[in-house]
């Protein structure tokens, strides 16, 4: 809970200084004084020592009046403002703090700084005072910084405040300028709604969804936040898995080899197998691992058996003088070898020509794939504007336009009486055409990797058959060595390559091992993520709102809601809004009832939360709620409501101000418990 005890403001000019001071208690306090004697000043400046400036208005211009900001009128003439600051004592129904934040700060201090005492030095100004804790506002990590105010506001509160979805993409926390939007209203725009009017600055989706999600403890708030961690966890844990599959591609190109059995990362193969056909969370990267060799592919183990082999034959090989059959053998080895290198040319020419066809290929579906994906953005506005109430398709269709791309149809080919897709419907086929076209992409690119690799691989071992003839020329060249320069040669090769696919193997191994262990953990998210379920209410959360529907009638009921019966009007779960049936509440009465629904709203989610445990401060600062002349026996019955109102910790606490003669808010209020600030002149003077 928040309550306000006590509030002080000060200006100090050269000429004295001026102030005003006062004290709250629970229930409702009115703050009662003329048209522009600073009713307002004195709720904003609740407000601006609070951090909260930004549920106003973006920025701090136009919080304050001149008389904190620039002059203020002393001993009858405007004197120049040198220091000015807002003293605000509160409590969260245990604890009692004081905060000072200045307007017109002293030399040396930001405004932006925030004093925090413990203790309530307004309202028992003898009592002892520690030193100080100094917190910010207005800059970033407000909310989420050791320093920042509002996170020691959070929990001065008892509130943990929710990470919620933005529009930019990523995550912000549920700011307390945002909340505030459900407790504090401002007088100029705050009644022109039937809901509150919630800062747009923060880019927040749904924001008053999310507050009205945070007060009421909804279940479904408490899911979001855990999906939202888990589409983050998996986010973070995609890209450590694509740098790990660059890194085993990467390594098997080098030696001309290519990775079987890597599915994408959050594809439907991906968590219904696992990576290479492992047995037992294991694999072997030498049979995941394949080499390229004489037109077919061997796995890694495989070849390194074969150099071993080679190895061994090299090393035992011992020959005399060559013989005439030898010397018939080595001019055949070297037509066979030279043939083969001649066929080598050929393929490596025919790889040429397919990467360039693939080459070709892929850029004409990565140009399909951009369409597909502005086609689906818009149809996703399409969509938007659909459920905001536009003719849209509707007009497009009876003019023979396409809903898209808004081209006509007239002359091209149709179906009589055949079935027409919504424009839902088109739009997810639009998603499942983008989804193919990104999965042939896909295997396109692991086609031409393994061109790349066969590529590697035929060079390879067209260098080898190179150095090959050139031995086995020197071979029948030469005077009879006892050692065969070919086949030295063939051996220091053979080692060689043995040598760098034993490093290719043991690298791999471990890589495969982490993209094994990064599957697992995907695998064990996506199984928390789908147990979440859709981001639907549960039974609790259906209770609740239940019960939230039910004051919001009481309270309409009791303020003469004239435009439908109160018991027609429901809200909307969806957008937290009420509405009237099928359709939300635009509005559609008289300006009156629209204030008694907005009086209505507050009220109720108060008393609401309250009742359902939930974490509404149980405060309400209503600037000027008598807006629209409405009629004396409404404005009765909405400050009576107000006395009885039920919050967190008891009874809730509602400061308002008016600018009624006195006696008539005394008659309004005749047998109520209530208290009255009067402002006889001006605030400061």
């Amino acid at each position: 809970m928040l309550r306000i005890t006590a509030v002080s403001i000060r200006s100090i000019t050269p000429e004295g200084a001026v102030s005003f001071a006062t004290r709250f208690n629970n229930g409702l306090t009115v703050i009662r004084a003329k048209n522009s004697s600073g009713k307002t000043l004195l709720l904003n400046s609740i407000m601006y020592a609070l951090g909260l400036e930004g549920t106003l208005k973006p920025g701090k211009q136009g919080v304050l009046t001149t008389a904190l900001t620039h002059s203020v009128r002393v001993n009858g003439a405007e004197r120049p403002v040198q220091q000015s600051w807002v003293d605000l004592e509160i409590s969260n129904g245990s604890t009692f703090v004081t905060v000072r934040r200045y307007a017109v700060p002293p030399e040396g201090i930001n405004s932006d700084l925030i004093t925090v005492w413990e203790g309530p030095l307004l309202s028992a100004p003898d009592s002892d005072v520690r030193e100080p804790r100094y917190y910010y506002v207005g800059r970033g990590g407000t909310a989420q910084n050791e320093g920042g105010f509002h996170n020691y506001l959070a929990r001065f509160l008892g509130w943990e405040l929710p990470v919620v979805p933005t529009y930019s993409g990523k995550e912000a926390p549920l700011y307390l300028q945002v909340l505030a939007s459900l407790f504090f209203v401002e007088q100029k725009q705050g009644w022109s709604g039937i809901v509150p009017r919630m800062p747009t600055q923060y880019q927040i989706r749904e924001p008053l969804r999310r507050s009205i999600e945070f007060y009421l403890k909804l279940d479904v708030m408490e899911r979001a936040r855990r999906r939202s961690e888990l589409q983050q966890a998996l986010t973070v844990l995609r890209a450590e898995y694509s740098s790990l599959r660059g890194a085993l591609d990467a390594a098997a190109h080098v030696s001309n080899a290519r990775v079987l059995g890597a599915s994408e990362f959050g594809s439907a193969a991906f968590f219904r197998s696992p990576l290479f056909d492992a047995v037992s969370g294991e694999a072997e990267a030498g049979t995941v691992v394949t080499i390229y060799r004489q037109d077919q592919w061997e796995t890694l183990q495989d070849a390194l058996g074969r150099l071993q082999d080679e190895i061994r034959e090299a090393s035992t090989f011992v020959r005399s003088r060559i013989s005439n059959d030898e010397s018939a053998a080595l001019e055949a080895g070297l037509a066979q070898a030279r043939e083969r290198l001649r066929r080598i040319t050929i393929e490596l020419q025919a790889l040429d020509d397919s990467a360039n066809m693939m080459d070709m290929q892929r850029g004409v579906l990565e140009k399909r794939r951009r369409l597909l994906e502005q086609e689906q953005r818009r149809y996703k506005d399409i969509v938007a504007l659909e459920s905001m109430g536009a003719q849209f398709s509707a007009h497009a269709i009876a003019h023979h336009d396409c809903p898209t791309c808004q081209q006509s149809l007239d002359g091209t080919e149709s179906l009589s009486g055949a079935p027409v897709l919504s424009t839902v419907e088109s739009a997810a086929l639009v998603g499942q055409q983008l989804e193919t076209v990104s999965n042939v992409i896909n295997d396109a690119s692991v086609s031409a990797r393994a061109n790349d690799a066969a590529r590697g691989a035929l060079e390879q071992e067209a260098s080898a058959l190179r150095a090959q003839i050139r031995a086995i020329q020197a071979d029948l060249e030469a005077e009879a060595p006892s050692i065969s320069v070919a086949r030295l040669q063939a051996k220091l090769a053979a080692e060689a390559r043995n040598q760098e696919l034993i490093r290719l193997r043991d690298n791999a191994q471990v890589i495969i091992n982490d993209l094994l262990d990064a599957q697992r953990r995907a695998n064990e998210i996506k199984g928390e993520l789908d147990s979440l379920g859709d981001e639907v209410f549960t039974e609790e959360d259906n209770r609740k709102l239940g019960r939230w529907q039910r004051e919001l009638r009481d309270f309409l009921s009791t303020f003469s809601f004239l435009v439908f019966a109160p018991r027609e009007i429901s809200i909307d779960p969806q957008a937290m809004r009420p509405a009237h049936g099928e359709s939300d509440l635009g509005f559609q009465g008289s300006a009156s009832d629209g204030l008694k629904l907005r009086w209505a709203y507050l009220l109720s989610l108060v008393q609401t939360s309250a009742s359902v445990s939930g974490c509404h401060p149980g405060l309400l600062l209503l600037d000027g709620p008598r807006m629209y002349d409405v009629e004396p026996a409404a404005m009765k019955s909405f400050l009576r409501a107000c006395t009885q109102l039920i919050g967190e910790g008891g009874q809730a606490q509602v400061i308002l101000t008016l600018s009624e003669d006195p006696a008539v808010i005394h008659d309004w209020l005749s047998g109520c418990e209530y208290g009255v600030v009067n402002v006889t002149e001006r605030l400061l003077a």
